[in-house]
């Protein structure tokens, strides 16, 4: 039996409401991928380690499990519950099936999924894949020192989905608004009339959108509520685009964190900011990326060097990156008019609208 590779992989989580965080590295630029992968979208069909202690893993549900490679080296993954974009690269060899293969750090959702999940081995396995090939129309990527092979087969996306529902990944909104209900919209447990009724939901409710499929006479949306509560899924029909405080629907990935970790920010300043209990406030520089309809990444220096990141979605500010270092201290929101009083901790911050919603 082969001993399994032993993978080191330092990450920074993000604290943030109902256990979501997100993981951010910083990312080296993407650029266009020739070759056989580019523009392909794949689904999991299975883990193949190399240990025989592991064997095989198979996902539960494939269809929560898919990659996007794009044609301009970004990639975008669904990872059960949670969401995963940044860069990749291939050198095919000279017939093409064959040939190295790269991601850079993933900017990533981390949702607690419901077990058993794959979402946390895909995303510490992507730092180690190094090589691909291509057979029988599937796509193996293999993980250096022979620790295991990624096994995927080519995703296709109903011809009959409504245009408008579609993730995203896809270009879609990033989020629903509930509308058009007399009385409640059930959150189901399943893509079905007959499945179990997670929760009730009022018009005007906002849903992150996962993505949604026909089936039957019904087009169903994988949604989750807004700021990361429960999950499941609803008829598209009662559904609408969501508009966020500056007047758009925010459409497409969102990348705001990545290109904060790459330093590329739309603005910068100066916002009022504290680093211990009791310290007065002092101006501190910023940088914020903006990713449209109140979608940014706030990177403020504190007064006694690092920074702290603060993650803002359809204008609110939902977490910070902090780490178990920190302690995973506690965040607050203080809105008043314009101003978000943000506490990290014992760390206070000022941040107006105008930031994080530019203009």
């Amino acid at each position: 039996m082969k001993k399994p590779h032993s993978f080191l992989f330092s990450t920074l989580f993000i604290t943030v409401p109902a256990t979501i965080g997100l993981l951010v590295a910083s990312v080296t630029s993407a650029a266009e991928q020739p070759g056989p992968l580019a523009g392909t979208q794949w689904q999991l069909v299975e883990f193949q380690s190399m240990d025989d202690a592991i064997g095989t893993i198979r996902p539960d549900d494939a269809s929560l499990y898919t990659m996007r490679l794009g044609d301009d080296g970004t990639v975008s993954m669904q990872l059960n519950c949670n969401r995963a974009t940044g860069d990749w690269t291939a050198e095919p060899s000279a017939e093409g099936s064959t040939g190295s293969f790269r991601f850079g750090p993933l900017a990533a959702t981390s949702a607690l999924c419901p077990p058993p999940s794959m979402d946390e081995r895909i995303a510490r396995d992507a730092g180690y894949v190094r090589g691909f090939l291509l057979k029988d129309g599937n796509l193996y990527l293999s993980l250096m020192a022979d620790a295991g092979i990624y096994a995927w087969e080519p995703l296709s996306v109903p011809s009959d989905r409504a245009v408008e529902h579609v993730s995203p990944d896809d270009g879609g909104p990033r989020n629903w608004e509930v509308s058009g209900i007399t009385t409640v919209l059930n959150l189901r447990e399943k893509p079905a009339l007959q499945a179990k009724v997670l929760k009730r939901l009022t018009n005007g409710a906002i849903l992150d959108n996962l993505g949604c499929n026909k089936s039957g006479d019904i087009t169903w949306c994988d949604v989750q509520e807004f700021g990361g509560g429960m999950r499941g899924y609803v008829a598209a029909e009662y559904l609408k685009p969501a508009v966020s405080p500056d007047g758009s629907v925010a459409k497409g990935p969102d990348l705001s964190a990545e290109r904060a970790g790459k330093g590329k920010f739309d603005a910068t300043g100066s916002v009022p900011c504290a680093e211990a209990a009791g310290q007065p406030l002092r101006d501190c520089d910023f940088g914020v990326a903006r990713a449209g309809g109140g979608y940014s990444t706030v990177v403020v220096k504190k007064p006694y060097g690092d920074s702290r990141a603060i993650f803002f979605r359809m204008g609110k500010a939902i977490g910070a990156d902090t780490s178990e270092a920190d302690g995973y201290p506690e965040f607050s929101v203080i809105r008043e008019n314009d101003l978000n009083r943000i506490q990290v901790g014992p760390e206070r911050y000022e941040i107006p609208d105008a930031v994080v919603l530019g203009g």
